[in-house]
């Protein structure tokens, strides 16, 4: 099954690193590329921004022209906004309370309608030791410097909730459960989406489309969430990827309030151009509705899911990751990092 509509291009670049879980010292692998090739503009990011980032902090999130990282060591202002393009970085306290990289989730969203300005969106998450209890949201104020109150994500006795795939979209922060079967009945035995109004403070959970139950609890199966369309398209939701068997399957979020799921692709990894026997998936993720990045063990390719594609993958780039890569999609723009940003230093 072919993609039957896609949006226009947004960001077409993105950042390379190593998906781990562990505890500091993290690996300071960076790496970026372009989805566009033989760009004449060539890749908008200068290496003297890639290699600060890189010895500096791990990339948290990326949004129009600004990414969100993490200090490598400990310090009074732990985390940063930088922009690569304009070669500006802006440090951050962590909110009170938040002290430790276990307990720091980081969303960041950039204002998508001026993109000249410093607004941008940045909560923390706090999950609670104990099972059950709701995390708390803090939301930083760019221009106050501070970090406020944000409510509490109503989740219940529910799944656990996958922070590192988390996304916002029009106001709304995205969260997808994990999968395994350790319900054996009730509203939580299947897979979710927690919805999170951030200015309302209000909880959702959405239904994943029950086409795509089938396999959903193998050990396998990995399913993520991404934004489908970009930043200046009316038509923004999020799709649904899930990758089961070497099978690719996506699904687009029509109507929010109903559940309701369309599903526009679905293709088995040897009919997309990927062969061997023992290939491996390191990682995958979508870029505007209009790219499917597959990162095998070595290499990164990309599937073209408009109707005018060839139907067969392209090799962009390879990678040092091994078999646990991480994207984070980028666009180059000016965008202000905010009062008080400095220049990159010099090694």
């Amino acid at each position: 099954m072919q993609c039957e509509k896609t949006q226009l291009v947004g960001d077409k670049d993105f950042f390379i690193q190593l998906d781990t879980n562990s505890r500091p010292p993290y690996s300071k692998i960076l790496k970026f590329d372009s989805c566009i090739r033989n760009s004449i503009d060539g890749l908008q990011v200068p290496y003297s921004s890639l290699e600060f980032i890189a010895r500096t902090g791990r990339v948290l999130a990326s949004s129009n022209g600004l990414v969100c990282c993490q200090k490598f060591i400990d310090d009074i202002n732990p985390l940063f906004i930088c922009n690569p393009a304009t070669q500006y970085w802006l440090e951050i306290s962590y909110p009170d309370g938040f002290n430790s990289e276990r307990d720091l989730r980081i969303i960041f969203e950039c204002n998508n309608v001026d993109k000249i300005t410093d607004d941008f969106m940045l909560m923390s998450i706090m999950w609670p030791s104990h099972w059950g209890s709701d995390p708390l949201c803090k939301i930083y104020s760019p221009r106050e410097k501070i970090w406020k109150d944000g409510g509490r994500i109503k989740i219940g006795r529910g799944r656990n909730l996958c922070h590192k795939r988390a996304l916002c979209q029009n106001g709304v922060v995205y969260l997808i459960s994990d999968t395994g079967r350790y319900f054996r009945e009730g509203p939580f035995f299947w897979p979710y989406i927690v919805a999170y109004d951030v200015e309302n403070c209000v909880t959702k959970f959405l239904k994943l489309p029950e086409n795509s139950r089938r396999g959903i609890h193998d050990r396998g199966c990995r399913i993520s969430i991404f934004k489908w369309g970009n930043s200046g398209n009316s038509m923004q939701s999020i799709c649904l990827v899930k990758l089961n068997k070497n099978v690719f399957s996506i699904w687009v979020l029509c109507d929010e309030e109903k559940s309701s799921w369309h599903q526009v692709f679905e293709m088995h990894v040897e009919d997309m151009g990927l062969e061997g026997s023992d290939l491996v998936v390191a990682g995958f993720t979508v870029l505007n509705g209009k790219f499917l990045l597959i990162a095998t063990d070595l290499l990164v390719y990309q599937y073209n899911l408009s109707s005018e594609s060839s139907g067969k993958v392209e090799k962009i780039c390879g990678h040092a990751c091994g078999g646990y890569v991480f994207f984070h999609s980028f666009s180059s723009t000016l965008r202000s990092c905010g009062d008080g940003a400095k220049k990159l230093s010099a090694r």
